[in-house]
Formats: structure tokens, sequence, C-alpha cells
């Protein structure tokens, strides 16, 4: 798989995941809240309507990215996307390693797809481009 392909594929996982919490927002943020107050429901939509238009701004900008023709470019690329996807994935071990003593609780299982999914794609594509 080419650097541009796993580029490609790393920001159509992100826009993916920022329409998953777009349909989680507008259409069972309930479920998920339980019987919160409406002033907690709020405060849940006005974060997640900001992780979900990252996401959507991080994709669009992989996407974009992909076109570079320079693959010292790709590489730095990937390695930002690599970054961000370790820091994202501390946060959600930590969430769910502490969940009902810091923390509610962890990401639910799609989030994980893209937690892990990213990183190997972003691995693969530095180590199959030394080679």
């Amino acid at each position: 798989m080419k650097l541009k392909n796993i580029i490609k594929t790393t920001g159509i996982l992100h826009i993916l995941l920022a329409l998953l919490i777009i349909y989680l927002l507008i259409f069972s943020v309930e479920t998920i809240a339980g019987n919160a107050s409406y002033e907690t429901l709020l405060l849940i939509r006005g974060t997640a309507d900001v992780v979900a238009a990252s996401n959507l701004g991080i994709g669009c900008l992989l996407i974009i990215c992909s076109s570079i023709k320079d693959n010292d470019s790709l590489r730095k690329v990937l390695s930002g996307e690599l970054l961000l996807m370790f820091c994202l994935l501390a946060v959600a071990l930590f969430n769910t390693f502490n969940a009902g003593r810091i923390v509610d609780g962890g990401p639910p299982p799609p989030f994980w797809i893209v937690l892990i999914a990213n990183p190997f794609l972003c691995i693969y594509g530095l180590n199959k481009d030394k080679k």
C-alpha cells in the first residue's frame, strides 16, 4: 500500500469517526447519558460537537495531504498522525482503566477501531517506506 493511500485511509477513518459522533449527538445522546439533566446533555453535546468537528477537519486535512508528491513530506504527515493517535490512545486507555474511579468510562467500541487501526496503518506505512 502506498503512503498516499495510507494517509487517505486514515483520513477517511477520522471522517467516519466524526460522522459517528454526529449521529450519536443527533439521535442517541440520551441513551448514552441516561437520565442526565438537561444541562449535562448540553455539556455533552457542546464537547462532542467540537470533537466531531476536529475529527472531520483532521480527516479532510489528511485527505488533502495525500496529494503531496514528496515521500519525505508524506512520512512527516504519517509521523504526525501517529503521534496524534498515540495521544488519543493514551487518553482512551487511561479513561478505560480508571472507569468508575476518576472518569465515568472509556470510549465506545467503534472508537477503538480508529484508535487501533490508524496507528497500525501509520506504523506499517513508515516501516514499508524504509525498505
